[in-house]
């Protein structure tokens, strides 16, 4: 079988990821359209030996695809996708639009797959980068003993933001090891041997918006809302890969013999006895670390996790979602 696809925000930092993806695992392509904003009309793209030139999204014939994988904000998203999913397209988005909405599924394969088994609609959800990286190990951690509450900090790289934010960190190392002004264009302040521990904007409460999507998120793709969960999002100078600290209280005593255990068996999750971002990078897996239970408390477990969130945080997982569509033979019905 061989689709008709097309990535919406092609130019992007993770329409970028998307097409290299596509090639490296060999994905059945067809025809393949590339879209952007009017900015980027008529630029091309190099993919595999052909030249593929950049519609305009806006303006574009939405018929004639198969799939759509859409890597724009949530405003064009929450516009465009409509179109090309009446127009006949399975659209798989990436941005925010439609995470909360509950005829649409929002899906990480490994932990919640199986809800596309019978889904009929056309729109599908892909989670926030950093709620991916945390449920794969805290899924497999929920099955086998439950979850009472849950702590996470994550340490984001500038890449989740944007080229402009990778641009403002690299700019500024540039600027400071030459001992010249550092300027930013991203932030309101200096990325470069600092931190941010805010992620979006803020709320009344205190929280930022990047920390309730971690929380509603990882309940509803979990199906389980019982446990409380705590986030606090920082962005670091790293250039690429989450990092998150996790905190974990299950409903019962365990030994870390058998969180090892557990988490070995969980699809997509690898152990790596110290994961740091630089050496994981173009990494499909979540790589997890430092793991600890008790001392006093032995149903209480901490742990590192790193992961890519420009592959399996946002372009990889878009991806492993189609190809569970293909497994489940839903383009040969179309």
């Amino acid at each position: 079988m061989a689709l008709e696809v097309g990535i919406a925000g092609a130019t992007g930092v993770v329409g970028r990821e998307l097409l290299d993806l596509l090639e490296r695992r060999r994905f059945p392509l067809g025809r393949l359209r590339l879209f952007a904003s009017h900015r980027s009309l008529g630029r091309v793209v190099r993919f595999g030996d052909r030249d593929l030139v950049v519609e305009d999204l806006a303006q574009a014939d939405p018929s004639g695809l198969d799939l759509m994988l859409f890597s724009c904000g949530k405003a064009v998203a929450r516009e465009q996708a409509p179109r090309f999913a009446e127009a006949g397209a399975i659209v798989i988005d990436n941005s925010s639009a439609f995470r909360g909405d509950p005829e649409i599924p929002l899906v990480v394969p490994e932990v919640n797959g199986p809800v596309l088994e019978h889904w009929s609609g056309r729109i599908i959800a892909n989670p926030n980068c950093s709620t991916i990286i945390l449920l794969l190990p805290l899924a497999a951690l929920h099955r086998t003993f439950g979850l009472a509450e849950v702590v996470v900090s994550t340490y984001q790289a500038v890449s989740g933001a944007g080229q402009a934010a990778v641009d403002d960190l690299l700019g500024q190392a540039r600027a400071f090891a030459r001992g010249e002004s550092e300027t930013w264009t991203h932030y309101d302040r200096p990325i470069f041997l600092n931190l941010i521990p805010t992620i979006g904007g803020m709320t009344e409460g205190g929280d930022c918006h990047e920390e309730q999507k971690m929380v509603r998120e990882s309940h509803r793709i979990l199906d389980d809302a019982s446990f409380p969960l705590y986030a606090t999002t920082i962005r670091v100078p790293v250039e690429r890969c989450h990092s998150e600290s996790v905190f974990v209280r299950l409903r019962r005593p365990v030994t870390r013999e058998e969180v090892c255990a557990g988490l070995r068996d969980a699809p997509g999750v690898l152990l790596d006895e110290l994961p740091t971002p630089r050496e994981l990078a173009r990494r499909e897996e979540v790589f997890v670390g430092r793991i600890r239970v008790g001392p006093e408390d032995p149903s209480i477990v901490r742990f590192w996790v790193v992961s890519d969130q420009l592959w399996k945080g946002a372009a990889l997982n878009v991806i492993q979602v189609a190809e569970q569509l293909i497994r489940q033979g839903r383009f040969e019905s179309e």
